[in-house]
């Protein structure tokens, strides 16, 4: 059996603007007359969305962004720390980890972080759990 296709809506935008408020950050894209959804036109307002977007240069070819770099960067780094003889005491120490050597590091970073792989810290989120316990050990 297939997959069912998702009522995916597809067209390029140009940011033209981006402000801030108390209830969130609000994005005017220009879309191309020809190229604006019929289903986006007649959605009403307060109509929810998930919404993916990737920057493009002027050949469409992907542009990487700070946050993959700033995600590649952690997944990095945190190989690094966990190779780091007083991080792994020091996550002996923290009962984090059962032992002090660079694999038991590595295991209790994941569990810590509860992620699977060092790679998830490319998602924010699991990025933000690392940042935290990296920020624990320099503080000792």
């Amino acid at each position: 059996m297939s997959k069912p296709e998702l009522p995916w809506m597809k067209f390029e935008a140009i940011k033209t603007s981006i402000r801030q408020d108390g209830k969130g950050t609000y994005m005017l894209l220009n879309i191309h007359p020809d190229e604006v959804p019929i289903d986006l036109l007649a959605a009403r307002p307060g109509t929810r969305y998930m919404v993916g977007m990737l920057q493009v240069n002027d050949h469409d070819e992907p542009v990487k962004g700070r946050d993959m770099d700033e995600g590649e960067r952690a997944v990095q780094s945190a190989g690094m720390l966990c190779r780091n003889l007083k991080f792994q005491k020091w996550m002996s120490e923290s009962g984090l980890s059962f032992g002090m050597s660079e694999d038991e590091c590595i295991f209790g970073l994941k569990a810590y972080c509860e992620i699977a792989s060092r790679s998830e810290f490319k998602d924010n989120d699991n990025r933000n759990y690392y940042r935290n316990q990296k920020s624990r050990h320099s503080q000792v």
